[in-house]
């Protein structure tokens, strides 16, 4: 097959480009992102249409058709044209001859239309692993190897011994679906369809054998359910006779407690009728009565002691004539009045003692200074003398005694000038506390002209006598206040008294209306009949009490029929137990309860054991011929595995034949990579072995003569070794089946130099026999390929849709 033009209405990034291919090796070159992938996937979704999952990545980038018309040649010189509307998936497939018909009926087989299948005889899957190789991607998958070495094996001479064998497993896998069925079948299974009946025969024979020794097992189970129900019964009778005795000594001590209750309520009722006058008296009452007393005695305390406080902080008459006195005299001042005339008080008594202390200080400073005048003159004269004779000395020329009396003279002459300085300084000080008394007196004028001008036209001669005069006035006025105070409790004391009397006279009044007598008499009175219905209340209670035992006595029974119970037991000569044992009583009643209870449910039980015993007499298979069903099946299964084991024996050797035509084709495959590779090689590798089940590839290494996988060795001849073998099985496809297009989708991306030089004699000896396009983004590649004639294709960026 060669392909002539592909035009793309829309597909991916590219839209309205033609591409035009020629024969042998093509070059599709173009930077990154330009397109190369998405026209190497539209060439392949022409031939066989879009994958699953595909159809959203490679939809138009600009909306518009999404479709392509892929022209091509067949090995027979036929063409074609493959028209792809990719919208409408399978349905959108259209395939033309050179003529213009249409060749679906032709190709097609009936259900889809895929002319990579029919024209080229390989799967997609077949076509990817090895006729396309995408980026970086040279080697083989081994994931696929058993497709490709099928559709190897029917290309090559072998290809009817292929479909013969593949015709006759088929009909073998068929005869296994129709007679025996498959593991995953659910419809046809019929060997799985009689193992199953088998195993139902084998359940229902076993059931039947349970179901016989279960009824079997029935009827020992009723025999002895009859048997516990005769000694329930047996067992009933006896408990009941010592039940009906207990009963009627329970009922004998019943009726006895009920003589001695009605008694009791008579006597009861008999004490209660003499507390009938306090009957309807409220004692609740009484403490309410209590608490008005106690609050009237405390309020007549307190106005007692009101009274008391007010008689003694009353003022005589002498003493409101005094205060009125103090009033209009040391009242007059009021507290800051007070103290600033005291401050001044204070002020000139502190002048005063100033005063007295600095004059003290001046005359003695007076005294010293007239007492240090004589010495000073003393030691005047001294210094005079020493220079008079100093100057003698001098004259006479005795300088020694001269210089003695010059100290001395200088001596005294210091001496007279430091007392004279002394002298000086305490006539300074003398004068400075002159006139610091004299200042003290000043000031002390001033202040006592203050304080007379305020107790002159008091008639006071001194300020204590007017300080003792406010203390008195002081005290008066709070004697005074605090009889007003007093006077005040009281009044408030007498109206808690009127109010609290009012209170317990009312209260008096509703409890004990008949009693006329003083307060306390009164509340005697009342707590006296307060505590008659006390006891009055007690006996209700007792009352209450003694009729919830009679209630308990009967339980709801009535006083007569105990009676006619009792003596109709004892006319049917039950004879009371001789003690009356409540608790013996519940026990052997509860007891009794339980075997009713029992026998109730073994009557249920065993109606129920009778019935099931009929139903299973009833529905029991026969066992004999169960077992036959069972055997007849177990017969058909074994005809269905020996049938099923001779088609498995046929199978593998059948597989072992489809095994050696493998084989054989992987030789042909190593021989004729071997003779390229040694011719690309220079003779360097000329031994290479292809596993038919993986494709594995191995190769003698010439240095070591050691037999390598393909994977140890270098990048570069890694490549170059599967880049041959790819073509390699190209050809073998041309042997029989339809050359299919190698396409290259830039394979040698981010190789270097070297390692494209050594791949190249590779890629254009494959391109000899099968047309080859190759996807690069190298502008070297693409040259030395056009250079050795190979057909250039450009993909421009401007021309991208972005």
């Amino acid at each position: 097959m060669r392909f002539h033009t592909l035009r793309v209405d829309g597909f991916g990034r590219l839209a309205d480009r033609t591409f035009t291919f020629g024969p042998g090796l093509n070059v599709v070159v173009g930077p990154n992102e330009a397109g190369k992938t998405t026209l190497a996937a539209a060439l392949v979704a022409s031939l066989y249409g879009l994958q699953r999952g595909e159809k959203d990545r490679w939809r138009p980038w600009t909306g518009g058709a999404y479709a392509t018309v892929l022209a091509y040649e067949t090995a027979d010189g036929a063409r074609w044209e493959v028209h792809r509307a990719f919208e409408r998936d399978t349905k959108g497939v259209r395939v033309y001859d050179a003529g213009g018909a249409d060749a679906a009926a032709r190709i097609g087989n009936g259900k889809t239309l895929s002319p990579g299948d029919a024209q080229l005889g390989i799967s997609l899957d077949v076509f990817a692993q090895t006729a396309y190789a995408r980026q970086r991607a040279i080697g083989l998958d081994g994931a696929s190897a058993g497709d490709v070495s099928t559709a190897l094996a029917h290309a090559l001479d072998g290809g009817p011994k292929e479909d013969a064998a593949l015709g006759a497993l088929a009909r073998l896998d068929d005869a296994l679906r129709k007679h025996v069925g498959t593991e995953r079948a659910h419809k046809n299974a019929p060997l799985r369809a009689l193992r199953d009946e088998c195993q139902r025969h084998r359940r229902a024979a076993d059931d039947a054998r349970s179901a016989v020794d279960a009824l079997a097992a029935l009827r020992v189970k009723i025999g002895n359910a009859r048997a516990d129900r005769d000694r329930d019964a047996a067992a009933t009778v006896e408990l009941e006779r010592g039940v009906r005795s207990l009963r009627a000594a329970r009922l004998a001590a019943r009726l006895s407690a009920l003589a001695e209750c009605r008694d009791e309520l008579a006597s009861v009722h008999s004490e209660r009728e003499a507390f009938d006058d306090v009957q309807d008296f409220a004692a609740e009452r009484v403490t309410a009565l209590d608490d008005a007393y106690h609050s009237w005695r405390s309020a007549e305390s307190v106005a007692e002691a009101a009274a008391a406080a007010l008689a003694e902080e009353r003022l005589t008459a002498a003493e409101s004539a005094e205060l009125d006195e103090r009033a209009a005299d040391a009242g007059m001042f009021d507290d800051d009045a007070f103290d600033a005339l005291r401050a001044a008080a204070a002020q000139a008594d502190g002048a005063r003692a100033r005063a007295a202390g600095a004059a003290h200080d001046a005359a003695g400073a007076r005294h010293d200074l007239e007492g240090g005048r004589a010495p000073a003159g003393i030691v005047l004269v001294f210094a005079l003398v020493a220079l008079i004779v100093d100057i003698a000395f001098a004259i006479a020329h005795e300088w020694l005694w001269s210089a003695f009396a010059s100290v001395f003279a200088i001596g005294f002459g210091g001496a007279a000038f430091m007392r004279g300085s002394a002298h000086a300084d305490r006539r300074k000080e003398a004068e400075a506390k002159q006139r610091t008394a004299d200042a003290a007196l000043s000031d002390e004028q001033r202040s006592a002209a203050v304080v007379a001008a305020v107790l002159e036209p008091l008639g006071l001669a001194t300020l204590d006598e007017l300080v003792r005069r406010r203390e008195r006035y002081t005290a008066l006025r709070a004697r005074e206040r605090a009889a007003l105070k007093a006077e005040a409790r009281g009044q408030t004391a007498q109206a808690a008294v009127g109010a609290e009397a009012e209170r317990f006279d009312a209260l008096a009044d509703a409890l004990v209306s008949d009693v006329a007598a003083d307060r306390a008499v009164r509340r005697a009175a009342a707590q006296l009949r307060a505590a008659r219905r006390r006891q009055r209340d007690g006996l209700d209670a007792r009352l209450a009490m003694l009729t919830l035992r009679r209630g308990d006595i009967l339980q709801g029974d009535d006083d007569f029929a105990l009676q006619a119970e009792y003596d109709a037991l004892l006319a049917e000569g039950v004879v009371p137990a001789p003690q009356d044992d409540s608790q013996l009583l519940r026990a052997l009643e509860r007891e009794r309860a339980e075997l009713d209870e029992r026998a109730r449910e073994s009557e249920k039980s065993l109606a129920t054991l009778e019935g099931a015993l009929r139903a299973g007499e009833a529905n029991v298979p026969d066992v004999a011929q169960l077992d036959e069903a069972v055997a007849q099946t177990q017969a058909e299964i074994n005809a269905l595995e020996a049938f099923e084991r001779a088609v498995k024996l046929a199978r593998r050797i059948i597989d072992a034949r489809k095994e050696e035509a493998h084989r054989a084709f992987a030789r042909r495959l190593e021989e004729y990579s071997a003779g390229v590779l040694g011719a690309i090689s220079g003779g360097r590798y000329r031994e290479i072995w292809v596993d038919p089940a993986t494709l594995e590839i191995n190769v003698r290494v010439p240095e070591t003569g050691a037999i390598e996988v393909l994977d140890a060795l270098s990048a570069g001849t890694r490549d170059q070794i599967a880049l041959v073998v790819r073509f390699a099985t190209a050809r073998m496809f041309a042997e029989g089946l339809e050359t299919p297009p190698v396409l290259l989708d830039d394979p040698f991306a981010y190789w270097d130099a070297d390692r494209v030089a050594r791949c190249l004699p590779a890629l254009f000896h494959g391109a000899l026999g099968a047309q080859c396009i190759l996807f690069t983004a190298s502008t070297v590649l693409a040259g030395a390929a056009v250079a050795s004639g190979a057909t250039r294709i450009e993909l421009e960026p401007a021309a991208v849709l972005c």
